[in-house]
């Protein structure tokens, strides 16, 4: 099977064939820099401004549809109209982002978007079959796996290698980290960027430090547990350093290998004062995608 694509979970290659994504349909796009030109008189040329967000992409998934009913029996021009307002409906989703699926064989790539345009639909009555398309915008850029993982490591410790994260393209900048105690001033760092995020105070024995990258919180907590729920707010004790810290606390972003751009790593450093072999550091993530 081809390249298709599933929007809150409903497939646009029905398999009833109510309606079809149009052969040709483009692959989810590669996001744009956010360009900044810097300039300085004397020099030629503009000077290099390094570690620029990505721009929003946007996908247009054009559509036939077709007069068969869900079960697959032809229901003539009045079934193709019940089918259009049926994809109308799915498509007129505003109050909300959608999920948006592309699905090649066993990949599986997700993200979240909003319908931004959907064209007149296009009748060819004798067919009883009409034509449309439909523009949808990834605000957040990157795709993402469907599920998260988890991985633990040792703090402290260097070039320490975030294995379910390898293969990732894009950066991963909502990571739920984990630090168990004892550790004093624990921080953990972004080898490819030099991104840092860092606790000022210390995590006793038996607790943990949660650090949601994403929501920019931080809590301890005294369960196993990934819930801040509960838990004695630190937000104000993290410091974060790095590109675009200001917004999203350390950015997982992958390295590539040497020559090989198949193999792709993420790398963290680990350090803290006072551990002992009960310290851990943890990191919950999905892999992130261009």
């Amino acid at each position: 099977m081809g390249a298709t694509y599933i929007l809150d979970g409903v497939p646009l290659d029905h398999p009833a064939g109510c309606w079809r994504l149009k052969k040709g349909t483009k692959r989810r796009p590669l996001p744009g820099l956010r360009s900044v030109n810097l300039s300085v008189p004397g020099r030629a040329g503009d000077l290099p401004v390094l570690g620029l967000d990505h721009e929003a992409t946007t996908l247009a998934l054009a559509l036939t549809i077709y007069p068969f009913t869900p079960s697959g029996v032809d229901g003539g021009a009045q079934q193709m109209e019940h089918n259009l307002e049926a994809l109308g409906a799915l498509l007129g989703t505003r109050h909300r982002l959608m999920a948006l699926k592309w699905v090649t064989g066993t990949i599986v790539r997700v993200a979240d978007v909003m319908v931004e345009a959907v064209s007149e639909p296009e009748y060819f009555p004798g067919a009883a079959i009409a034509r449309l398309t439909a523009v949808v915008k990834v605000p957040g850029v990157y795709w993402r796996d469907e599920a998260g993982a988890t991985w633990t490591g040792a703090v402290p410790g260097a070039g320490q290698i975030v294995t379910p994260l390898a293969g990732s393209t894009g950066p991963i900048v909502d990571a739920m980290l984990r630090i168990t105690g004892p550790a004093v001033q624990p921080s953990a760092s972004d080898v490819a960027t030099g991104g840092t995020v860092a606790y000022t105070g210390t995590v006793q024995v038996g607790e943990h430090l949660l650090i949601d990258c994403g929501q920019l919180t931080a809590a301890i907590v005294t369960t196993d547990t990934w819930d801040q729920t509960g838990g004695m707010d630190v937000t104000g004790d993290i410091n974060a350093t790095g590109p675009g810290s200001a917004f999203r606390w350390l950015h997982l972003t992958p390295a590539m290998a040497v020559g090989d751009p198949h193999s792709r790593a993420v790398l963290v450093d680990a350090t803290a004062l006072g551990t002992s072999v009960a310290s851990a550091l943890a990191i919950r993530a999905r892999r992130s995608y261009l």
